[in-house]
């Protein structure tokens, strides 16, 4: 259909470098043509994040329930489209009857699948910073690595020390701070987007 969108089947790493090329500049080009909507997105976002960071239980019950939807939505799609016979029949409906499952906890036990959650969270930023200062010994200049993991390993032994308690905050000050993060790089991306003109990238 549209050949700029897919890459060919097969390419040389040259090839596949020059494709990625032109499709960054194409993206590119359009963040300079529409820039004062991502400086608009980028603002609204990081207005949701500082909101969020006064109502975060309100943000962590909001983002369980989103979700809830989304497993419920896309389990009844799997179902009916294993009923109606499109790829492996069997694993879509029980994928789908699953993510039906999952999403109907989501939505009738949203105070019990956030605490499942949050330990989930901390368990895996602690297994997450054992594995980098682990990685961090054994790599030359590994210093870097040692930093993160030992913030990993940190952060998910606050969670996990401070749980079921920490349960109402941990999922919405971490969809905050992305909100707030997201906004500032739709901010900068903009902004620097700004003085530019599409011949710029040519």
């Amino acid at each position: 259909m549209d050949d700029e969108k897919t890459p060919p089947e097969r390419m040389t790493a040259d090839e596949y470098n020059a494709y990625k090329e032109e499709l960054a500049k194409k993206q590119m080009a359009s963040v300079v043509k529409h820039w004062p909507w991502y400086l608009i997105l980028g603002i609204v976002l990081f207005v949701l994040g500082i909101v969020g960071l006064g109502i975060i239980p309100v943000v962590t019950l909001t983002t369980v329930a989103i979700f809830g939807v989304f497993f419920l939505v896309g389990g009844i799609m799997l179902m009916i489209a294993g009923l109606l016979g499109y790829g492996n029949r069997a694993l879509a409906l029980v994928i789908g009857f699953l993510y039906l499952i999952i999403g109907v906890a989501m939505l009738e036990e949203p105070v019990i699948t956030i605490k499942f959650l949050t330990f989930v969270i901390g368990g895996a930023f602690l297994i997450s910073g054992i594995t980098r200062i682990l990685f961090g010994f054994k790599s030359e200049g590994g210093g870097m690595l040692l930093f993160a993991g030992a913030l990993d390993f940190l952060l998910g032994g606050l969670i996990l020390a401070h749980w079921p308690e920490s349960s109402p905050w941990v999922i919405g000050l971490f969809v905050s701070i992305e909100l707030m993060m997201a906004g500032l790089s739709f901010i900068g991306m903009s902004l620097s987007a700004r003085g530019m003109n599409e011949e710029d990238l040519a």
